[in-house]
């Protein structure tokens, strides 16, 4: 039986501070409406510790933004594929051909030049076949997924993919959940982003940042704040302090195994194997459990998933 969880975050007693960022949105060099450095000015005023613009099919050379911030730019271009997706290359060191590539194949360029791959808004509906399950069961190897687009809340769809994300976790992939803007004109900004968890004392850079995404040690989030999150006991158990009103334990296939009030939970693997036990839903599966951390209106906040191990 399942021992305990691993935990892509930082030990509990490691002291640490939360970057908040987002790498998912666009300027007048593509289709925003803002030109790059008014962009950059707007988040920087707001708080945030990084930004990428993600054009479409073009990358912007973070040389010419980031003199003018004190915010880390990260590159990336938002890949348009063969079949119309447009799909995240962060940390790009180029731009790849437009509408030539599958999915796959985007993913497998990003992953060979030391980026990363996001699949970006898989609830977008305005086509239907925009990201069936077919299709993503095709992108075995996929470390990142957008789980929650502030511009999704305008246009046809659902801005919280999670159920999507507990498909593919359930499956055992290890897929890491994304909140992004997506912004193009201003009533877009800050509504998700991600905080990373960065070791006190130590710089943070670009390619550290990516890394950390890479790794999963971050949460997703639309205004709930999640101050410390990792194991006790050995593993055998996930801890979590916020200031959400409520928190959610969910595991395979969406199922909500434990709810609790305030914003401090914990969560046992004793809770964990009684499910994976049971002959109709853990039989031979992979078990995880991720924290949902529920605030007023729409603020929310999503932690990684925590994988049960030997």
């Amino acid at each position: 039986m399942r021992a305990r969880f691993v935990s892509p975050y930082l030990p509990l007693d490691a002291p640490c501070h939360w970057l908040r960022g987002n790498h998912h949105g666009h300027s007048t060099r593509s289709d925003g409406r803002d030109e790059p450095l008014d962009v950059v000015r707007a988040y920087e005023e707001e708080g945030y510790d990084y930004l990428a613009l993600s054009e479409h099919d073009v990358l912007l050379p973070t040389a010419e933004l980031q003199p003018h911030t004190s915010m880390w730019v990260l590159p990336a271009v938002e890949v348009t594929s063969r079949f119309h997706q447009t799909l995240m290359f962060l940390g790009a060191d180029r731009a790849l051909p437009a509408a030539q590539l599958t999915p796959r194949e985007i993913m497998e360029a990003a992953h060979a030049s030391g980026g990363l791959f996001v699949f970006d808004h898989p609830n977008w509906q305005p086509r239907l076949d925009y990201a069936t399950d077919d299709l993503l069961d095709t992108m075995e190897g996929m470390v990142g997924m957008e789980i929650y687009v502030g511009v999704i809340e305008g246009l046809p769809g659902q801005a919280n993919a999670t159920n999507r994300w507990d498909r593919l976790l359930s499956k055992g992939w290890h897929v890491f959940g994304h909140g992004t803007d997506d912004q193009h004109v201003p009533a877009h900004y800050f509504i998700a982003w991600n905080r990373v968890q960065w070791p006190a004392g130590e710089p943070a850079k670009p390619g550290g940042i990516i890394d950390a995404l890479r790794h999963g040690r971050f949460y997703a989030s639309t205004g709930v704040t999640i101050n410390r999150v990792g194991l006790e006991d050995g593993g055998r158990s996930v801890a979590l302090d916020s200031d959400a009103d409520e928190v959610h334990w969910i595991s395979l296939d969406g199922r909500v195994l434990e709810k609790t009030r305030g914003g401090s939970s914990r969560f046992g693997m004793h809770r964990l194997e009684r499910v994976l036990e049971h002959p109709e839903t853990g039989a031979e599966r992979s078990g995880y459990v991720r924290a949902e951390c529920l605030g007023r209106g729409n603020a929310s906040a999503w932690t990684q998933p925590f994988w049960a191990v030997d």
